[in-house]
């Protein structure tokens, strides 16, 4: 058995300083090759077209993976858990001294892809304990029917490009769905899980619309995670949701809420131009104004006007499913920022603006 990068062998602490500069790179190839300039505006970055239609641009934008860090995260065609368990791939361990050009490392094993190809995917610890992403879905099997959910139900799964790093989506039903507005929100359970020693498994509740499948996060929202640690049980992951379910009926209160309060158009524009852009950037609140004040989604279109956010140039992009022409409850606004924050690129980056919202929400209320 041979590895196709022998020079690990002399540097296996730089694989964190190689991912960053990698990631450095790709971010620069796709500046050049798309003439945007990137203004330092964190935790969002705020982009300028330069020479470009903005309508070509957001296309582009449109067809990049969703990202989880550096790694692309693609479909998975399994669409219920029991195709998902059957399908998804599997991992192993094998001792360093196995490949060529390795010394070997008694207290590090790598994970490979459990095929033919043996494809090394991570070098982790040997304490470190490979919880396979049937397991967990298996474990989620389990939760659902604690909850009496179907077990048919609908899945969205993700996997990077070897499938140690999966995200998975699933229904949890007509049990657990509202309807503030006409158009139907409905309960998930996110589950994610790595075997590369990327993160800790994690499963979160979350409020999907189906419409537009924008995620919605209140104060009360759950997550749980357990590290990959010799003592962990899978199934000990979806103990503290279960109970905690019944927690949920709050944030139906705060959809009620949401969709009772008026707002004023004038005061979410101060609202955009001032805590949004400063939170989430100048193209983010220059999205929120051109969604809640017509119903489409916009990119900025050049040249650079030194204005604020809402006074921009903007050039239409896509209507946004489900959105009005005019926003006229704190729910639509709601609605607004959701889409924005979870139809990210990156997985990671989505989750803390989705985390923002009912503080952004709460500045306007």
């Amino acid at each position: 058995m041979e590895f196709p990068e022998p020079w690990h062998s002399r540097h296996p602490d730089q694989w964190p300083r190689l991912a960053k500069a990698i990631s450095r790179l790709n971010r620069m190839r796709l500046r050049r090759g798309l003439g945007i300039k990137y203004n330092a505006a964190p935790p969002v970055l705020a982009y300028r077209l330069e020479g470009h239609a903005a309508q070509r641009i957001e296309k582009i934008l449109d067809q990049l993976p969703m990202r989880w860090g550096i790694m692309p995260m693609h479909p998975h065609p399994a669409s219920t858990i029991d195709l998902a368990i059957a399908r998804l791939p599997k991992f192993t361990t094998a001792p360093t001294h196995q490949f060529a050009g390795f010394a070997g490392n008694e207290h590090r094993v790598f994970v490979l892809t459990d095929t033919a190809e043996k494809t090394p995917v991570a070098m982790v610890s040997k304490t470190y304990q490979l919880v396979q992403h049937a397991e967990i879905l298996a474990s989620a099997k389990d939760f659902l029917r604690s909850l009496k959910c179907p077990l048919d139900s609908r899945v969205r799964i993700q996997l990077s490009t070897h499938g140690e790093r999966m995200v998975a989506q699933i229904e949890l039903g007509e049990k657990f769905t509202i309807n503030p507005d006409g158009h139907p929100v409905r309960l998930h359970l996110l589950v994610t899980n790595t075997v590369d020693g990327g993160g800790s498994m994690q499963a979160s509740l979350h409020w999907f619309r189906l419409i537009c499948m924008n995620s919605l996060k209140t104060s009360s929202w759950h997550r749980s995670q357990l590290r990959h640690s010799s003592s962990t049980i899978p199934g000990q992951l979806f103990k503290p949701l279960l109970e905690l379910i019944e927690d949920t009926k709050k944030e139906r209160d705060y959809f009620e809420r949401w969709q009772k309060k008026r707002i004023d158009l004038e005061s979410v524009r101060s609202w955009a131009d001032g805590i949004v852009a400063s939170t989430w950037g100048k193209l983010s609140a220059a999205r929120v104004w051109s969604i809640a004040t017509t119903g489409q989604d916009a990119a900025f279109a050049p040249p650079h006007e030194r204005v604020a956010p809402s006074y921009r140039t903007v050039v239409p992009t896509r209507p946004v499913p489900g959105a009005p022409l005019e926003s006229r409850t704190l729910y639509d606004v709601v609605q607004v920022l959701s889409w924005i924050a979870s139809h990210r690129p990156d997985f990671d980056q989505g989750q803390v603006m989705q985390n923002q919202i009912e503080a952004l929400i709460q500045r306007l209320n």
